[in-house]
């Protein structure tokens, strides 16, 4: 089993509805706050990768994905702070590089399966649950921030979360994947 899909949703939760602005004001004021922010997603990596902990690959993978994503939030906090023009594209450079260091470690694991054969490693085995959760908040939280962005490169203006959006989203994403549990 390939665990792109572990690692990608492992970031995309805790980079997004697990990092309220309060975190993101504290991650802007402080290394704490960065420090937090990515022992956050040490804790969701580490649950979600449980059943593969056996492999020291995992393991290792785990810790460099920690370290890496605590020095690349570092540096764009830093650079957010003296450049704020530069917001956009320091968003966009630091989860290109998020990216790239989860796809190069996925392909340094190469497929695993699960060390132990717990009862409940089915769950973590259907790929179909863990796509419908990586789908929704990247059709949620992930769209809603981007906009923000977007529409705020030239005008500064508050985040707002738009829930009316998200929830329709979800929705909509709930929607197909009921049809194809359903058929499948």
């Amino acid at each position: 089993m390939n665990l792109f899909l572990y690692f990608l949703l492992t970031h995309f939760l805790a980079d997004y509805p697990l990092q309220p602005r309060s975190l993101v004001a504290f991650k802007m004021r402080s290394f704490w706050g960065v420090l937090l922010h990515t022992s956050i997603h040490l804790v969701i990596m580490s649950v979600l990768l449980l059943p593969f902990w056996g492999y020291s690959s995992v393991r290792l993978a785990i810790g460099i994905v920690f370290v890496t994503h605590t020095a690349i939030d570092q540096i764009k906090c830093m650079v957010d702070n003296r450049y704020p023009k530069c917001r956009l594209a320091c968003y966009i450079i630091d989860q290109l590089l998020h990216y790239a260091i989860i796809g190069g470690l996925s392909l340094y694991i190469g497929l695993r399966a699960p060390f132990l054969p717990w009862p409940w490693t089915a769950f973590y085995l259907d790929q179909s649950i863990i796509l419908y959760a990586l789908i929704l908040v990247l059709c949620t939280y992930f769209w809603d921030i981007t906009r923000w962005f977007w529409r705020t490169r030239k005008v500064p203006a508050p985040y707002r979360r738009d829930y009316m959006m998200m929830l329709w989203n979800t929705f909509l994403v709930s929607m197909a994947f009921a049809v194809f549990w359903i058929i499948y």
